[in-house]
């Protein structure tokens, strides 16, 4: 019995111990403005869109060609640059793609054998098709169309601040603002790209001005779902307040 009664106990306190937290950055911008869910920045040329809601802060983004011509960017001279810290978004990597060929089995009654009704397998093979290309310095963008590029992540820890609980309840949530002057985290694009006459290099700047930290039951809801007009027996949980200038990093 009392073997018993600790396996209790310890299975009470492993499962109080699972709660997990969520670290939510808000950040602010220069000159962007939000668009149907993005941040989004422009130039007479182009617009580029993002929205960093992910873990860790995607600041991948989309470019949008606003010209009649092509418009050209220069990776090799394109930027993220985080803390003052710079990455070439060009790595000059080797990709390789595999697909597999191969044809079906097929399974059928013999015409002239249908007294037998027997079915016929036909063999089957496949081959695998591999196909490598090597990382491209500059991207072309048609007139009035747009590509994605997605590299780098803001944060892949935990931000300590001794003024942040780290576990709070619902009850002691705690906001701590930031200025530019003393953001833990300011980051940005440098992009560099060519119209048909020009070479010019536009930069979008964010840094974060907020952190919060929620246990799930603050940040998540939980919602039933269907599908061909069936309600799902397993609900789906999602974030409550989901915005294209925030990011969060589970823990």
């Amino acid at each position: 019995m009392t073997k018993f009664y600790f396996l209790i106990v310890a299975i009470i306190f492993t499962s109080c111990s699972a709660t997990n937290y969520y670290q939510v950055y808000k950040t602010s911008n220069e000159n962007g403005t939000l668009v149907n869910n993005k941040v989004v920045f422009e130039d007479n040329n182009c617009s580029v869109s993002y929205n960093l809601w992910k873990e860790g802060g995607n600041v991948g983004f989309s470019i949008y060609n606003k010209t009649e011509n092509d418009l050209i960017i220069h990776l090799d001279k394109t930027f993220f640059v985080l803390n003052g810290l710079a990455f070439e978004y060009f790595q000059n990597r080797t990709f390789t793609n595999s697909s597999n060929l191969g044809t079906s089995v097929a399974l059928y009654s013999s015409a002239s054998n249908l007294k037998k009704n027997m079915a016929k397998i036909e063999g089957s093979n496949s081959t695998s098709v591999s196909t490598t290309y090597i990382e491209k310095p500059c991207m072309t963008i048609p007139p009035n169309t747009s590509i994605n590029i997605s590299e780098f992540k803001i944060s892949n820890a935990y931000h300590v601040d001794c003024d942040l609980p780290k576990q709070p309840t619902s009850k002691k949530i705690k906001t701590i603002n930031y200025s530019k002057d003393n953001t833990p985290f300011s980051f940005y694009n440098r992009i560099t790209y060519s119209t048909k006459n020009d070479t010019l290099r536009i930069e979008n700047n964010f840094f974060v001005s907020e952190i919060t930290n929620y246990p799930a039951n603050q940040l998540l809801k939980t919602i039933d779902t269907s599908f061909c007009g069936k309600k799902l027996e397993i609900p789906v949980q999602r974030f409550k307040d989901v915005s294209p200038d925030k990011f969060y990093i589970k823990y």
